[in-house]
């Protein structure tokens, strides 16, 4: 079976946004800098490329292959779509709260220390069913 290329460019770039979300929060965290152009950049990538490649999948449903028929598989592409949309509007308003913050001077990612966690292993989970849906649907 060929793996369409929009797919592979999709899940390479979102590994790429998720190591500048993990940067972004790293400088946050250590240096006290929010780069601000750089954090809107990727929520920017993410809205033009990436959730419209989820919609765009979600509206041709008939063409994934007919492989994925077990009850497991179909809960994998549900959670996925799901959880990652809701990590999406996550990382919109835990950026948006961090930019504020960071503009007044406080550092946010080390004040939520505990929130920033939480978000950083939501982001994992999100990221890690979309590798393990990719690999289902098209290697496995």
């Amino acid at each position: 079976m060929t793996i369409p290329s929009l797919s592979i460019f999709t899940l390479c770039t979102e590994l790429l946004i998720t190591a500048a979300i993990f940067f972004i929060i790293y400088r946050g965290y250590t240096a006290n800098i929010f780069p601000r152009l750089f954090a809107f950049s990727v929520l920017g990538y993410e809205i033009l490329f990436n959730i419209s490649y989820m919609v765009s999948r979600s509206l041709t449903r008939g063409t994934e292959p007919k492989h994925m028929e077990k009850a497991g598989e179909i809960f994998l592409a549900i959670f996925h779509g799901i959880f990652s949309l809701f990590m999406f509007i996550a990382l919109v308003i835990f950026f948006s709260l961090a930019a504020r913050a960071y503009a007044r001077g406080e550092n946010y990612f080390r004040i939520h220390s505990i929130l920033t966690k939480i978000f950083l292993i939501a982001w994992s989970i999100s990221i890690i069913s979309g590798i393990a849906f990719f690999a289902r649907l098209y290697i496995l």
